[in-house]
């Protein structure tokens, strides 16, 4: 097809059809990338090490094909795998494996291996992305885009060998040592409080210098996005550019001609690309530098647009996954606004000392393009950054301009690196004020709800309007109108879609918990938060927020906490800070410390607190809302965080019910059933992630539950759910629904019928979704 394109396509140029011809290559290009996706998707899908099967750990064996990732609690092994193996028995199997290796600051120093070495590792292997939700950031597409096969994961450090070095006389092992020497430098310039890792600038100081982000902390990782100052650390244009700048300068002083400066600087880029280890951002900033480069020495006038689409055009062919990487999107787009807007905008803009206009043109040109993105999928909209980044740029420059020259000179006079390194902190230190410099004024960074495509598609229509000449009288104003509705759009985001049916969702957080409950109309209520105890990772922002996000949803009117453990409670503080909450319920009052301490300033003044029990009764339209469990005269002062005290809850619509059991076990179910409270449910939630301690024969007798839900993560070391509890299900007949294996599960109702679906494919193990008709 894509040939019959192209020769139509000449046919036309030959006969100076060239708008025609232009449109037909186009088409060409169009269907050449989607035979070589096709391709490329079919490869990946085949790979052996994708499709292997194991059900417990395996030894696998390899060689690093980049340096290990660091983060604050594991180190990341990057295996090019060769072999397999379980037991006595070892096969070839080939692919790329992403091993997640626990770090333990008390009790280990990190991995120090090279790209190269030879490592064999006892692993669990994972399927699928880590939280399969509906609409959610896919994972592993993301993976696809790495070309990473599998991801795994091992219990400690111990179960990982270094089995041989690199090859001798290996650049990319000369490279990764290189890269090392650097972070021991900065770990050594720069340490942890305790001397086991490295401190809060260094880790700023590893993410400017190698982009290698991993080790900064959650705060200051949070204030960055907060603030759109997050861009100045992911290693990209914006760092390829102040490298550019910072070397021309130098060549300029030098006074080397163009031409040996534009070779001297690509020979730079490449450098720095294998450095960084051809992240694609880098790669990709560098392919549009080196095309403009090669087209400054071939040819007098280069058209930058043509340099640009050719660097795309190259990544594509390469890996056509990155079409779909937001990196790619966002670095294109932002860049194609620069080079179309840029010019007319600083034309209108005063002369200012410093170069204050153009960066302010540069800062806002860019926003164009990346702003919608950034909405759509990071669900933020941000005004500060047009302003930090006036003084945020100039003082990275500064910092990479000094950082690389420290780093050699630290390694040739280590005696007398003290002072520059001192200067370098002092550097960062003044950045991290200017990124809280605008924290009292909070309304210029909020978060939106997931934009329709509608909207973006009639943002970017008229913002590319707004470059065609006027034709008629008043185009202009009605194209700038339009572009700023669409904004407005954007920004309020005023659609929050209305249901005349009751939905429930279990969503998918690993081994915790989170239920949304979607009431007729408009109204939300959210049950627990899910959380990872003693993780970085925060649930309530990464997972919880989004799919509340994509949902249209701005406030939570019941926000509902069964009880303050950890997988249940941490997401809730995130959440409270991202959305408005009208209501605040918990059973038993817990001590006022730690995460629940966390989540009571979190919730502003204004919102209604409850204490929930036994005969607790709300009506939300047609929907009954009974909370079963505990007593209300249970405790009176802070009772004992136990899953016992859990809250249980029965929400009711016509002739379907649905029963939630929090981390209740056999004793509060055998409760239950003495207290004779009614039980009788469609759908039982089981307690306690399906541990053998819950979900009893006399309790489903009582229960009569078409369909059993359990929320667990894939692979958890407790062994949830129970094999015990899935056999009693299934004598009871019903069918059970887990997300450790489905993912998300959504059943809607109208209080006859249920419409059940799920996020992974495995409903029923053969279809995702299913009716239930109620009795």
């Amino acid at each position: 097809m894509s040939f019959v394109f192209v020769g139509a396509g000449w046919f036309f140029f030959a006969g100076r059809a060239d708008r025609a011809a232009a449109f037909i290559l186009v088409a060409a290009v169009a269907a050449a990338g989607a035979a070589r996706l096709s391709i490329h998707d079919s490869k990946y899908q085949a790979n052996a090490l994708r499709s292997y099967k194991a059900g417990g750990y395996i030894d696998v064996s390899g060689r690093l094909y980049r340096s290990p990732g660091r983060e604050p609690d594991r180190d990341v092994l990057f295996v090019d795998v060769r072999t397999v193996g379980t037991g006595l028995e070892e096969k070839p199997v080939r692919g790329r494996l992403r091993l997640s290796v626990p770090f333990v600051r008390e009790t280990r120093r990190r991995l120090d291996f090279l790209v190269g070495d030879g490592i064999r590792a006892s692993v669990r292997l994972s399927s699928g992305g880590s939280f399969r939700n509906f609409g959610a950031f896919s994972y592993e597409r993301y993976l696809q885009g790495l070309n990473v096969h599998r991801r795994a994961s091992t219990k400690s450090s111990l179960l990982v060998a270094k089995t041989g070095s690199a090859p001798a006389g290996s650049v990319r092992a000369r490279v990764s040592r290189i890269r090392r020497g650097i972070q021991a430098e900065l770990e050594r310039r720069f340490p942890a409080p305790d001397g086991k890792d490295i401190s809060s600038a260094g880790a700023v100081l590893e993410a400017l210098l190698l982009g290698e982000d991993g080790r900064m902390d959650e705060p200051t990782v949070e204030n960055l996005q907060k603030t759109g100052l997050y861009h100045l650390f992911a290693i990209s244009g914006g760092h390829i550019a102040i490298i550019n700048v910072l070397l021309f300068s130098l060549f300029r002083l030098v006074r080397m001609s163009r031409r040996a400066s534009s070779l001297a600087l690509a020979f730079f880029l490449v450098f720095y690309t294998v450095l960084v280890e051809g992240s694609p951002s880098v790669l990709r900033a560098t392919l549009m530098t080196l095309a403009f480069l090669a087209g400054r020495l071939l040819w007098k006038d280069v058209h930058i647009l043509n340099t640009i689409f050719a660097s795309a055009f190259v990544l594509l062919l390469i890996n056509p996954s990155s079409l779909s990487d937001i990196g790619f999107q966002l670095t294109y787009a932002a860049t194609l606004t620069i080079i179309l807007f840029a010019p007319p905008l600083l034309k209108k803009l005063p002369r200012l000392p410093l170069k204050a206009a153009e960066l302010a043109c540069l800062s806002v040109t860019a926003a164009l393009g990346a702003a919608p993105l950034i909405a759509r999928n990071f669900n933020r909209v941000t005004f500060s950054s047009l302003l930090l980044n006036l003084a945020a740029i100039p003082l990275v420059g500064l910092i990479m301009g000094i950082g690389y020259a420290f780093l050699p000179f630290a390694a040739a006079f280590p005696a007398s690196a003290a002072p520059p390194a001192a200067v370098l902190g002092l550097l960062v230190a003044i950045f991290s004020r200017i990124s809280h410099a605008l924290d009292p004024f909070p309304f210029l960074s909020f978060r939106v709800p997931t934009p329709r495509a509608g909207i973006l598609f009639g943002y970017f229509l008229f913002l590319g309007l707004s470059l065609v000449r006027p034709r008629f009288r008043g185009q202009r104003l009605a194209v700038l109108s339009g572009f700023f509705l669409f904004l407005l759009l954007l920004v309020l985001s005023p659609f929050r879609p209305s249901s005349p049916d009751l939905k429930v969702t279990l969503i998918d957080v690993g081994q915790g918990e989170s239920i949304l409950v979607e009431f007729p109309g408009r109204r939300a209520m959210l049950i627990d938060g899910g959380g990872l105890a003693a993780s970085p990772f925060d649930v309530g922002e990464r997972v919880v927020s989004p799919v509340l996000w994509r949902k249209g949803i701005k406030r939570i009117d019941y926000l509902v906490l069964t009880h303050p453990h950890p997988d249940h409670l941490d997401g809730l503080v995130a959440v409270a800070r991202n959305f408005r909450v009208g209501e605040f319920w918990e059973g038993l009052p817990a001590r006022n410390d730690g995460i629940y301490a966390d989540l009571g300033r979190a919730l502003p003044p204004t919102v209604i607190r409850r204490r929930c029990g036994r005969g607790s009764h709300f009506e939300e339209g047609p929907v009954s809302v009974d909370v079963l469990h505990p007593p209300l005269d249970a405790a009176s002062g802070p009772a004992q965080v136990d899953n016992e005290n859990s809250l249980v809850i029965r929400i009711t619509l016509g002739g379907t019910a649905f029963l939630f059991m929090g981390d209740t076990g056999t004793a509060t179910e055998q409760a239950l059933l003495e207290a004779g409270v009614n039980l009788v449910s469609t759908v039982l939630k089981a307690g306690h992630h399906g541990s053998a301690a819950s979900t009893s024969s006399d309790f489903l007798a009582a229960v009569r539950p078409r369909l059993v839900l359990v929320s667990a993560g894939e692979g958890n070391t407790y062994g949830f759910p129970s094999p015990g509890v899935l056999a009693r299900c299934r004598s009871a007949g019903a069918e059970v629904l887990r997300t450790d294996l489905d993912g998300a599960v959504e059943i809607r109702t109208d209080g006859r019928h249920l419409a059940v679906r799920t996020a992974d494919f495995r409903l029923t193990r053969t279809t995702k979704s299913m009716i239930i008709v109620v009795d």
